[in-house]
């Protein structure tokens, strides 16, 4: 007899689910069964990877998707387990990540065998647990012919604008006979920009004296970073990257981080690209005279409170095909200003180039202040080039921005309500490019609040080993309010080998012994020990060098006043 579980697994391996995230559990038995009758009948089958906590599991699927861009399953247990879900699930909603969660589900069970029903099996609207943290929910009544309701599941967690979706399953039917085989429900294909709003987007960028872009995720398509370069350098626009992918190659002369305060100020056309908040984080709201335009998947950010911003025209598309069709648009109408735009784009680069240099001279520099930059520096100096980065870094995290230059595509930045998101995530990247190396890269906070036994379990009994790097800074303001956090000590207890570095000549050792036991299949950290300083120091500390363009700013200002 072939089960209802065993459909599932079928539905899973041909909706292309490579590994399948599971807790341990009666209420996922049924499941894991199935996939071990598939192993050892040689059929094709979504790898199963044990995770004792659901957060692990969540989080997993959050970074295989990063580095595959791949659907994702995962299996949770009831109630209980649903319900500790809730703050890695509003991540990777808000992150737009397709992942269908599955879990347990004792109601509707009569204890006896239902008819295989004629028409699609009823399906029960049920918000539950995660309600406001996931696109679409429902019910399996009947296990009979689980398969409209999964393969529905999984068409709407990829429907753009992307999103997690949940379906309870009755744990008790899942054992039971399945109903017959059910097809593939491909997800829509994206809408193509309106070349209209296109068009009236490239007159007011035309028209602007002082054009500004701001970078969400841009990067999670490779080819957009050459696109949004090409746009930046048409425009002699600077982006401030707020660099949740790579975005835009950070030694690219119109890159201007997060440090652009001037620039930003004296924006009178903002182009907001994938951007999910209304204000740039440690630089404050957009200025109220400037146009907002925006491109975006989902451009209204329902789930986003405070997205209040009036935006001139909002394009609802993916960047990938709008830039170029932009581009190409802005091409006749700068082509009677190029002078000017050959002005501006001069004066930013300059302003920006000292910038960069202030970059420099923090990876230089022996100030305490300045350890995580430097620190930060040699790691990416040292770190090879196909090295998958996930970034988690909270307090002090303005040294990973102007530190790290990775290639697109292997770098992936995050915030979770829930800290810790980034250990959990790198387990699911490892999975995904087991021939690179994989490190996470986050704060002391982040890493006491990952589970990190739970996590390292997971990744060693899936041979996915991966580098931890721990910026392990006390807050000064917080001392006293929080006990110490030894982090070494956690992680040995977790079963991780340990280095602790506390100057960047120390990095390039420790980390090259760190990588060679991943090889060796055993998880490592490397507890940075960085000075205790006040975050606002080190994130609001100005360039040491003069900003050109900080008089115009105050000028202008004073023109509009």
């Amino acid at each position: 007899m072939r089960t209802a579980a065993a459909e599932l697994v079928t539905m899973l391996q041909d909706e292309g689910i490579s590994h399948l995230f599971v807790n341990p559990g009666m209420h996922t038995a049924a499941l894991r069964d199935a996939l071990a009758d598939a192993e050892a009948a040689g059929l094709p089958h979504p790898q199963p990877v044990l995770c004792v906590h659901e957060h692990v599991a969540l989080s997993a699927a959050h970074g295989h998707h990063l580095v595959t861009d791949a659907p994702q399953a995962v299996m949770v247990h009831v109630e209980n387990g649903h319900l500790k879900l809730e703050a890695v699930a509003e991540h990777a909603q808000r992150s737009r990540i397709p992942v269908t969660v599955f879990y347990g589900n004792g109601g509707g069970w009569t204890g006896t065998l239902p008819e295989l029903p004629p028409t699609p099996p009823q399906l029960a609207s049920e918000p539950g647990l995660l309600a406001s943290t996931s696109k679409w929910a429902a019910d399996l009544m009947r296990a009979s012919d689980p398969g409209l309701l999964v393969r529905r599941a999984l068409q709407i967690a990829r429907t753009e604008p992307t999103g997690l979706t949940q379906v309870a399953l009755p744990v008790e039917q899942m054992g039971m006979p399945a109903g017959p085989p059910s097809r593939r429900l491909p997800p829509p294909r994206p809408p193509a920009p309106d070349l209209g709003a296109l068009d009236e987007m490239a007159a007011l960028l035309a028209t602007a004296e002082w054009p500004l872009i701001i970078a969400g995720k841009v990067g999670r398509h490779v080819g957009s970073v050459q696109h949004l370069a090409r746009l930046a350098e048409a425009l002699g626009a600077p982006v401030i990257d707020i660099r949740n992918n790579v975005n835009l190659p950070p030694d690219h002369p119109l890159n201007a981080g997060r440090d652009a305060h001037d620039l930003l100020e004296r924006a009178d056309a903002i182009l907001l690209l994938d951007v999910d908040v209304p204000c740039v984080p440690g630089m404050g709201p957009f200025p109220k005279r400037a146009w907002l335009l925006q491109i975006d998947m989902d451009c209204v950010k329902a789930d986003w409170p405070g997205w209040n911003y009036p935006v001139e025209v909002a394009i609802t598309g993916d960047t990938e095909l709008a830039l170029p069709q932009l581009l190409t648009l802005l091409g006749d109408r700068l082509h009677m200003r190029r002078r000017r735009v050959q002005d501006r784009r001069a004066r930013v680069e300059r302003s920006l180039r000292a910038i960069h240099e202030s970059w420099h001279d923090r990876a230089a520099s022996r100030m305490p202040e300045d350890r995580a930059d430097a620190i930060v520096a040699e790691l990416d100096r040292w770190l090879p080039e196909d090295t998958i980065i996930i970034e988690e870094v909270i307090l002090g995290c303005g040294s990973t921005i102007r530190q790290l230059h990775r290639q697109p595509g292997h770098l992936f930045r995050g915030r979770a309500s829930s800290p810790g998101w980034s250990i959990d995530a790198a387990l699911g990247a490892q999975l995904g490019r087991p021939a690179q190396p994989v490190v996470a890269l986050c704060d002391h906070e982040a890493f006491a609040s990952a589970l990190p036994s739970a996590a390292f379990w997971s990744a060693h009994r899936a041979g996915a080993p991966f580098l931890t790097v721990v910026l392990n800074r006390r807050d000064a303001r917080a001392q006293g309010a929080n006990p110490e956090q030894d982090v070494a000590a956690i992680a040995r207890a977790s079963g991780a080998d340990v280095a602790v570095v506390s100057s960047p000549g120390q990095v390039a050792e420790t980390m090259e012994r760190l990588l060679a036991v991943t090889r060796d299949g055993v998880c490592t950290v490397m507890d940075v020990r960085l000075p205790a300083i006040s975050q606002s120091n080190e994130e609001v500390r100005p360039s040491r060098r003069r900003n050109p363009l900080t008089t115009a700013s105050t000028v202008t200002k004073r023109q509009l006043a």
